[in-house]
């Protein structure tokens, strides 16, 4: 694929892209924003990522491959800041991203979550660039009971901010049509300004193990996320505690806890000595991408409890590591991340998890077929072919005149 060359501002203010999913308030959209990053570099664009300083000891820019720098901002205190506090950083960024923009030749501005978008914007419109926003959450309504509705904001800014982004920003880039039809019906961006790039997966990393009979028998079951009630790894303990016992599984529970919920790995600890399943389940933490990619590929299966997700990039990671997907249907965007069997419940209740957990494990030939179609299904979805749908993107929005941004 031909391409004009492009320098383009990333913006992901609140978590750094280089930061290891799965701990403190680091997620998929740190694995999407680098890996997007590196295949765009593959074809050949060079691209400046811009984070918030969290570490006094950080060097200002830290040379992340050929194509790719990370710039560390000073933006209040440098230290780790919870997310519900993180409004008071977004001032003093977009003041240190106005001089840094300034100072280089950049064709557009693509920003990653609200906290960005809030802070780049302006700066976008100040400096006449073109600005992108890629939000990866989006913040359940106010009013909103249940966190099916998605992710419940973290402050008070968090909706009036993604509704100044969404309605100010040149094109809204979602991970999923499920979030696109989310940021259209809450904030009335047209579908001219509306357009999804799904993520991909590394399958050489994400690749399945020799032993498909080993991850059947007595299988490892595998939940990794942060750990806090939208994630629902609680759900994740009732599904083992209501498996049959003569399947011998084990459950590991992959991801760290943010600020925001300090005492909830305690909650789930305790539960789990409640069921009764101290001996049949590890908290590991975060887990490293290599880490990662090894559990999953000795994991039976993946049960992707989350309340609501843009996307779940973790089932596709599963599914390139043969390892297939157990998830609940009105997850946002996660039908869209599980390939034609994967096992996509409409129920929360775990007895009907556990079944189809069972199900699953019960016939080694249905597991095998299983085992395969996650495999060629994930193996479709490539970070190069998301990185050159991207790029055709950024040409065609500095083709267009660009859309009158505001104030916030």
């Amino acid at each position: 694929m031909s391409v004009v060359p492009l320098r383009i501002a990333a913006i992901s203010l609140h978590t750094s892209p280089l930061e290891e999913p799965g701990g403190a308030d680091a997620s998929g959209m740190n694995v999407v924003v680098l890996e997007q990053a590196r295949a765009l570099a593959r074809l050949g664009h060079e691209i400046d990522l811009f984070t918030r300083r969290r570490d006094p000891d950080a060097p200002a820019v830290v040379e992340v491959e050929a194509g790719i720098r990370l710039h560390h901002l000073d933006a209040g205190p440098a230290r780790p800041i919870a997310k519900s506090a993180m409004e008071q950083a977004i001032g003093p960024f977009r003041d240190a991203l106005g001089s840094a923009l300034a100072e280089g030749s950049y064709d557009l501005v693509h920003s990653h979550h609200w906290f960005s978008g809030v802070a780049a914007l302006p700066v976008a419109c100040e400096l006449g660039l073109p600005h992108l926003q890629s939000f990866h959450s989006v913040a359940a309504p106010d009013g909103s009971e249940g966190l099916d509705a998605g992710e419940p904001a973290e402050s008070v800014g968090r909706i009036p901010g993604e509704r100044f982004v969404a309605q100010g920003s040149d094109l809204v880039v979602a991970v999923s049509e499920a979030e696109a039809r989310t940021v259209a019906e809450r904030y009335g961006v047209p579908g001219d300004r509306l357009t999804v790039v799904r993520p991909g997966v590394d399958v050489d990393r994400f690749r399945p193990c020799d032993d498909v009979d080993a991850r059947r028998e007595r299988p490892t079951l595998l939940f990794t996320a942060r750990l806090q009630p939208l994630k629902a790894p609680d759900l994740a303990l009732e599904v083992l505690a209501h498996l049959d016992p003569d399947l011998g599984a084990r459950l590991v529970l992959a991801g760290g806890v943010s600020q925001d919920f300090e005492d909830y790995l305690a909650e789930l600890q305790d539960r789990a000595r409640e069921l009764g399943l101290e001996d049949r389940v590890e908290f590991v933490g975060s887990l490293g991408r290599d880490e990662l990619a090894e559990a999953m590929r000795c994991a039976g299966a993946l049960l992707l409890t989350s309340w609501s997700e843009t996307f779940g990039l973790v089932a596709l990671e599963a599914q390139a590591s043969g390892t297939p997907v157990i998830a609940w249907r009105c997850a946002g965007g996660v039908q869209e991340a599980v390939g034609p069997e994967g096992v996509v419940l409409g129920s929360r209740d775990p007895d009907v998890w556990a079944e189809a957990v069972q199900n699953l494990l019960a016939d080694a030939d249905t597991y095998a077929s299983a085992v395969r179609s996650a495999r060629e299904f994930a193996a479709s979805r490539t970070w190069d072919a998301a990185a050159e749908t991207l790029s055709a993107l950024y040409t065609s929005v500095l083709d267009t005149d660009p859309v009158v941004g505001g104030t916030a």
